[in-house]
């Protein structure tokens, strides 16, 4: 009679990758947010969030980070698992590529890319 036991941990590394992706979703998602120059907040308000797709849509009618954040923090706390979950954190304002190249003196140049080494993300394919 064998005292092993086959486990299985399939389910509690699949949770694991759940909350390890929303943490770190969440934590890039604020840094850039709040790392972004503000004038009048849209470009901080328009970081939008897609689940396993992108949001390509522009919001200018948005204006408070706050609740950017918090929009954020709704959508990646919905995330599941599955064999390719990603998070897709963008800003599709004309002007978001400038001011992370540095046309503002209110962030340093390459904010973006600050705020995801800060929190751990690797940008896979560069695209802003």
């Amino acid at each position: 009679m064998s005292m092993e036991k086959d486990f299985d941990i399939s389910d509690d590394l699949e949770d694991y990758a759940v909350d390890s992706l929303i943490s770190i979703g969440l934590d890039f998602s604020r840094l850039v947010i709040l790392a972004t120059p503000r004038d009048k907040g849209i470009a901080q308000a328009n970081w939008v969030v897609g689940l396993n797709t992108r949001d390509t849509n522009q919001y200018p009618e948005r204006t408070s980070s706050n609740n950017a954040i918090n929009r954020a923090g709704a959508i990646i706390s919905k995330l599941t698992y599955s064999p390719n979950m990603t998070i897709n954190v963008s800003n599709n304002l004309p002007y978001i590529v400038p001011l992370n190249n540095g046309s503002s003196k209110q962030a340093p140049e390459f904010f973006v890319e600050i705020a995801a080494r800060n929190a751990d993300v690797n940008i896979q394919n560069g695209d802003l």
